[in-house]
């Protein structure tokens, strides 16, 4: 899945504030979503992407590792937060050879590290980890050792032994995309379009010196 052109467009206890090493393990193009934006509803591509944090000194009390995922509109205008965020990731600007089907694949996040920047805030009586940044390791630096598996999910190369191993939320929201009931239509399968509307719910790094 490469990076489109700038003109394209339960309970939880969070991981503790502060910024922590962390590598990428899991990528998955949600599809087309319907979401309400200052009392407009808007469709807009969405992907998600999941950070594990590897301190062995910060750990969930079961001992597993915490994990951070964000969603992302599917944009790299030079505004998108989606570009702005991958740019501070790589040390680096996108430039025009980047973009396109020639340019940068995102399957290559899998697997790279960072340091993630995460406050707490408070919704509905519930404490939620935000991420606030992700920027490149210092050269040198091993982000660690990842605990998860990890997941690669397009809809553009879609593989469907990996979307089954997804949760039943996800699944839910990707099911109600455009994009997988083309998917369905295409390979006969049951696009599960009653069940799901369209609008539903809304290792280390390669060398330090060649940005992702």
């Amino acid at each position: 899945m490469h990076l489109p052109t700038p003109t394209e467009g339960g309970s939880f206890t969070p991981p503790p504030p502060g910024t922590h090493p962390a590598i990428c393990y899991r990528f998955i193009d949600l599809g087309t979503q319907v979401q309400d934006f200052q009392g407009e509803r808007k469709q807009a591509r969405k992907v998600m992407i999941s950070w594990e944090i590897t301190d062995p000194d910060v750990r969930m009390e079961d001992g597993r590792p915490f994990i951070l995922s964000s969603r992302y509109t599917w944009s790299m205008h030079e505004k998108a937060t989606l570009r702005k965020t991958l740019e501070s990731w790589r040390g680096k600007p996108f430039v025009d050879g980047d973009f396109g089907p020639n340019g940068f694949n995102v399957k290559n996040l899998i697997g790279v590290g960072c340091f993630v920047s995460v406050i707490h805030k408070e919704k509905e009586g519930k404490t939620y980890g935000n991420i606030t940044g992700i920027v490149k390791l210092p050269k040198g630096m091993n982000a660690g050792e990842l605990v998860n598996e990890t997941v690669y999910l397009s809809l553009d190369e879609f593989d469907r032994d990996t979307f089954n191993k997804l949760g039943e939320g996800l699944q839910t929201i990707i099911k109600g995309s455009p994009e997988y009931q083309s998917l369905m239509r295409q390979t006969g399968g049951s696009n599960g379009a009653d069940e799901y509307p369209s609008d539903y719910g809304g290792g280390s790094g390669p060398d330090d010196d060649i940005p992702f």
